[in-house]
């Protein structure tokens, strides 16, 4: 027969004539837990083999455990997985700095590099030309930026440098500045010196005198895309800069 502990629920297969027709007190090998057992079902044969009675008090210890049939451990599962969500958030939550930082320096990264160029000095306007400095500042979507110099806008800061991105600049020594028709007009190339494909979208024109800042503009500037080492020609009029103006200073995006 097969008796199971009240207090653990561990299974054990005894003889029931070990056990005896009135029943006896027994002790779980596994929590030392005691209670009476009867046997279960018909009453031994008669005639059988019956042990020796034991003295008043006497504890029969069970023999081998029968082992309890496999199932899953739910409450044991939930707990470690519980346990491993817990450590996934308390590792995130105390390296968020580092992950807030790397996301925001890949974001950095990704931006195209804005490139300034020098300023060049401004050949003085023809005395015909007629005195514009009373009407608005117009701007043309050309392409242009030009210059020679230090560069009137502040410094941007330096930015992580990839192994493959666009770097386009204006070729100084293919531009110039001419006055036509009583009209500055810029003319020179954009040279792409990274290595990797890129366009151009806007530029920012300073006007300066020496070192004074007179005024400033923006252009759209479309033109691209260009491939490493390629090079594209742009020619851009610049209407009603102001009085006085000596040096143009662009900066590319």
């Amino acid at each position: 027969m097969v008796v199971t502990c009240p207090n653990c629920g561990s299974r054990y297969s005894v003889d029931p004539l070990a056990i005896g027709p009135a029943g006896r007190t027994v002790q779980c090998a596994r929590c030392d837990h005691r209670w009476f057992q009867k046997v279960e079902g018909a009453a031994p044969l008669a005639g059988a083999a019956i042990p020796p009675a034991t003295t008043a008090g006497t504890v029969a210890a069970l023999p081998a455990v029968i082992p309890p049939r496999p199932g899953i451990a739910w409450p044991r599962l939930i707990a470690v997985a519980a346990a491993v969500v817990g450590l996934v958030g308390a590792t995130l939550f105390a390296f968020r700095h580092e992950i807030a930082t790397m996301v925001s320096y890949e974001a950095r990264a990704s931006t195209p590099t804005q490139v300034a160029a020098a300023p060049v000095p401004v050949p003085p306007a023809p005395a015909a030309a007629p005195a514009q400095a009373d009407a608005p500042p117009r701007t043309t979507a050309s392409t242009v930026g030009l210059g020679s110099g230090p560069s009137a806008r502040p410094a941007r800061p330096p930015q992580a440098v990839e192994a493959a991105r666009p770097n386009i600049e204006v070729d100084l020594s293919s531009s110039k500045i001419e006055v036509v028709d009583g009209r500055y007009v810029v003319r020179g190339q954009l040279v792409n010196n990274g290595k990797a494909a890129g366009s151009t979208t806007l530029l920012h024109l300073t006007f300066k005198k020496d070192e004074d800042v007179l005024g400033e503009r923006a252009v759209p500037m479309v033109e691209g895309p260009l491939p490493p080492g390629g090079r594209a020609s742009f020619s851009q009029t610049l209407d009603d800069p102001p009085s006085g103006t000596t040096d143009i200073v662009p900066v590319v995006e």
